[in-house]
C-alpha cells in the first residue's frame, strides 16, 4: 500500500497518474474534509485523471494515515505533512482543491509556500461565519464526541448535512470515513478551524481561487460563503445546484469540469486577476464597512459570574446589585452562560417547561426585561451585555463563569498526556475545589453539568491516588483516595 513516512507517523496516499506522453502533465492535489477521508474524491476523480495527475491523501487522523494519540496538531504540523508527501513523490508546483478542512490547509499552505501554488480551489469553505451562531452550528457534537471517543453518534447528522440526496453509496462511503476517525484530532482540528474563521485573516492568497458551495448546504449557505470572499481579491464563486455540502459527492461531473475550466483559465491568463481594479476598490470599501460593523458590536465588557459558592456577579469588576432570585434572573443568567446562543422557544422550555408556550414567552419577556435592566447600568448603551431580538437570544462580551472555567480546567487535565505535569494539575484542581457546591439552582440541565463536574473530579482523584501509590508514595495515595470519598 503507498505509504510515507513523516517525523513521526505515516500517511497513506493516492497518487492517479495520467498515461506519460510528450506533453507536460499538471498536477492535482486533493485534500479532504474534516471526518471524511481520500475516498471523498472517489466520484471526481475519473472526470479528471485522463487532463491530470491526481494526489489524494488521508489526513492524519484520518483514514488509513497512522498518527501518535497525544500529539497537538497545529496547521504548520498539517502543511509539513503536505511538504512530505509532495517531496516523497517529487511534486514541485501543482494545483490545489479542498474540501472544509482541505481549504483551510490549502490557505495556510499558499501562506507558507506561495511559489508552489498554480491555483486553489474551495470547496464548502466559509472564511467568514459569526462566531455567535457557532455554538447553534455545533450543538452538542462535541460534548458527544468527547463522552464517547468517537464520531459516530453524530455521524447521522453530518451525513444529513454532507449530501442534498442520500443515496446507498453515499451512506456506505461517508459512514465508513467517519468510522476511521481519532476523535482527538478530530476536536483539534475542529478548534483549530473555529479560531481560523473568527481570526478572519487571510494573508498572502494572490493566486486565482475558485470557490464553490452547496446550494442545499445547511451548513454554509452559498450567502455564508460570499460574504467570506471579501477577505480575498482574485477570486471566482460559483453555487452549485442540487447539491449540499459536499458537492463533489451530490455533482462530480459540474464540480470536476468547473475546476478544469480553473485550472485552464489560471493556465491561459496567470497575471491576470479575476477582480478589475474597480471591483477591487469596490471591495475593499465594503471589506471596510464590514469590518466598522464588526467594531461596533464588539464588546470589551467583561462578566464574571460565581455560581459555584455564593452567587455573585460582576461587569468590569464592580457586583452587580440586584434581587437576583426575582423573575428568574439568576436562572435565565445562568442558563445562557451554558447555552451562549439560544432561540426564545429553547428558553421557554427550560425555564418553564409546563407552562403553555403563550404563557411561557410572557414570562420570558418579563425576565429578560429584568435581567437587561440590572446588567444595563453597568455598560453603555452602544454595547449591551444582554442581546435578544425576535428569535435568538445571547450574551456579548467578555464571559467567565467560575463552573465553567473548572469544566474546561478537568478537561485540559484530563487530556494531559505528561503523567508528572497532570498530576501536579490534578493536584490543584482537588485542593482548590469547594465542595459541595453550593448552587441554589436545582434545575435538571444544571445539576447535569455538576454531576459531570463530579465525575471528572472523583476520575482525577482515583487517577491520583493510584499515580503516587505507583511511586511509592502511600501517604499521598491515602491522601488523595479520601478525595474519591467526597464525590462518591
Amino acid at each position: 500500500m503507498p505509504f510515507v513516512p513523516t517525523d513521526q507517523d505515516t500517511l497513506y496516499y493516492e497518487f492517479h497518474q495520467v498515461n506519460r506522453s510528450d506533453q507536460p502533465v499538471e498536477t492535482i492535489v486533493m485534500i479532504h474534509s474534516l471526518g471524511t477521508n481520500l475516498s471523498i474524491w472517489n466520484w471526481t476523480i475519473p472526470y479528471l485523471q485522463s487532463r491530470y495527475d491526481i494526489l489524494v491523501y488521508d489526513v492524519r487522523g484520518h483514514g488509513r494515515s497512522r498518527q501518535t494519540y497525544d500529539e497537538v496538531v497545529t496547521w504548520r504540523l498539517l502543511c509539513d505533512d503536505l511538504v512530505g508527501l509532495l517531496a516523497y513523490n517529487q511534486i514541485d508546483r501543482f494545483h490545489l482543491v479542498g474540501h472544509g478542512m482541505g481549504g483551510y490547509i490549502g490557505l495556510e499552505f499558499v501562506r507558507e509556500y506561495p511559489a508552489r501554488v498554480l491555483s486553489l480551489c474551495l470547496l464548502s469553505v466559509p472564511l467568514y461565519y459569526p462566531v455567535k451562531v457557532m455554538p447553534i452550528l455545533s450543538g452538542d457534537r462535541q460534548q458527544v464526541i468527547r463522552e464517547t471517543n468517537s464520531i459516530m453518534p453524530v455521524a447521522e447528522r453530518l451525513l444529513s448535512a454532507a449530501c442534498h440526496h442520500v443515496t446507498p453509496s453515499k451512506q456506505e462511503l461517508l459512514y465508513e470515513a467517519y468510522s476511521h476517525v481519532s476523535f482527538h484530532h478530530y476536536i483539534q482540528i475542529r478548534d483549530l478551524i473555529t479560531a481560523y474563521i473568527s481570526a478572519q485573516q487571510i494573508r498572502g492568497v494572490d493566486i486565482p481561487v475558485l470557490f464553490l458551495g452547496g446550494e442545499y448546504d445547511r451548513l454554509f449557505p452559498p450567502s455564508v460563503l460570499a460574504l467570506g470572499t471579501i477577505l480575498l481579491q482574485n477570486y471566482r464563486f460559483l453555487v452549485v445546484s442540487d447539491a449540499a455540502n459536499a458537492v463533489q459527492l451530490d455533482q462530480p461531473t459540474v464540480v470536476a469540469k468547473w475546476i478544469d475550466e480553473h485550472i485552464q483559465k489560471a493556465g491561459d491568463s496567470p497575471d491576470v486577476r479575476v477582480v478589475d481594479k474597480l471591483s477591487a476598490h469596490m471591495q475593499n470599501q465594503i471589506k471596510d464597512f464590514v469590518e466598522q460593523v464588526r467594531q461596533q458590536h464588539e464588546s470589551s465588557t467583561a462578566l464574571e459570574v460565581e455560581v459555584m459558592g455564593t452567587f455573585r456577579v460582576t461587569v468590569n469588576r464592580q457586583v452587580v446589585l440586584g434581587e437576583w432570585n426575582q423573575r428568574y434572573a439568576k436562572r435565565l443568567l445562568v442558563y445562557l452562560l451554558f447555552h451562549p446562543s439560544v432561540t426564545r422557544e429553547q428558553l421557554c422550555d427550560a425555564l418553564w417547561p409546563e407552562a403553555e408556550l403563550s404563557n411561557a414567552k410572557n414570562r420570558l419577556r418579563v425576565s429578560l426585561s429584568y435581567l437587561k435592566s440590572m446588567l444595563d447600568k453597568h455598560v453603555d448603551d452602544a454595547n449591551p451585555l444582554l442581546v435578544a431580538d425576535r428569535e435568538y437570544v445571547y450574551l456579548r462580551g467578555n464571559i467567565k463563569c467560575d463552573l465553567l472555567d473548572l469544566l474546561e480546567k478537568l478537561q485540559t487535565t484530563v487530556d494531559e498526556p505528561d503523567r508528572e505535569r497532570k498530576a501536579l494539575l490534578s493536584r490543584e484542581i482537588l485542593e482548590k475545589t469547594a465542595y459541595p457546591f453550593a448552587m441554589g439552582i436545582f434545575d435538571n440541565w444544571l445539576l447535569a453539568h455538576v454531576e459531570k463536574v463530579e465525575h471528572k473530579l472523583e476520575e482525577l482523584a482515583r487517577w491520583t491516588a493510584e499515580y503516587y501509590r505507583q511511586n511509592n508514595d502511600l501517604r499521598q495515595s491515602e491522601r488523595y483516595m479520601k478525595f474519591v470519598e467526597r464525590f462518591i
